[in-house]
């Protein structure tokens, strides 16, 4: 039956096109099937401060899954839902591997309505431009000190030469607290060269809350992905699309390869399953 999907998709790389943006075909589409009922969000590495911008007026249905699963959270409410928090202790210990690697480590931790960040200092001009994008944004704010002493901790982020990721990523899991955590590293679309190392809860993970979402509303889930981190909600999903220009163990696991993030391809197929599916 037409309109009978679940349908979560990531933003960058996948609906988002290369310049960062919800192009206007994909905004005016998205709307559309949202107004007759369609059931869309999206699932991201990204924080609710920099997704909202995205959205300027769109009203998801359904609450974003961030920062790759730590979270989730409802716009409409402005309220953080189903947080999955590291203990002091554990986040702790990461981040003195992090830095004694000699990376900046940006740990998040949630505040009143907003995300607090946590960091030493900027390595590189990279790191500097992923900063001065979000220091104002609303719905975070950023502290030059050390995360404060018994703080829990819902997701910390390193942005690094890909090099240096695969070092920390490869010493964390030889880290006592590494059973408490999950993580996952992946290059960054933007940046050539750049990676990113992402930390969170055991039970954190984008699987894991498209899971809960397919209980809850007792639909079929299709998702759209293009990265690594998209590879644990495809491996679930009823049906995954991989993007033209994903990378090639996302294009492996998907169901189907679709377009390209330049050609409005998520879009295009989300009116399909809801249209003609």
């Amino acid at each position: 039956m037409a309109g009978s999907w679940l349908m979560i998709s990531d933003l960058d790389g996948t609906f988002l096109n290369s310049s960062g943006k919800i192009s206007s075909y994909s905004r005016r589409a998205l709307a559309r099937m949202i107004r007759e009922g369609a059931k869309i969000t999206f699932a991201s590495a990204r924080t609710c401060a920099t997704i909202g911008p995205m959205l300027n007026g769109l009203v998801l249905p359904i609450p974003v899954i961030i920062m790759n699963g730590s979270a989730c959270y409802d716009f409409q409410t402005q309220k953080f839902l189903r947080c999955k928090q590291i203990p002091y202790p554990v986040a702790a210990e990461i981040l003195g591997l992090i830095r004694s690697l000699g990376l900046n480590c940006f740990t998040h931790c949630l505040g009143e309505g907003r995300l607090d960040i946590y960091y030493d200092a900027l390595r590189h001009p990279t790191e500097e431009s992923f900063y001065q994008e979000r220091k104002d944004l609303a719905l975070k704010r950023y502290h030059q000190e050390s995360p404060p002493v018994g703080k829990e901790t819902v997701y910390l982020s390193i942005l690094a030469t890909d090099g240096q990721i695969l070092q920390a990523a490869d010493l964390l899991k030889k880290l006592p607290c590494s059973q408490e955590i999950n993580a996952s590293h992946y290059s960054d679309v933007y940046h050539p060269g750049y990676s990113f190392l992402e930390i969170y809860h055991k039970d954190a993970s984008k699987k894991n809350a498209v899971l809960a979402y397919r209980e809850k509303y007792q639909l079929p889930v299709a998702v759209f992905g293009d990265n690594l981190n998209d590879l644990s909600m495809m491996e679930i999903a009823d049906r995954s699309f991989a993007v033209g220009n994903a990378v090639d163990a996302v294009k492996q696991q998907a169901d189907e390869i679709i377009g390209t993030n330049d050609e409005d391809a998520v879009a295009k197929t989300m009116e399909v399953l809801f249209y003609k599916a």
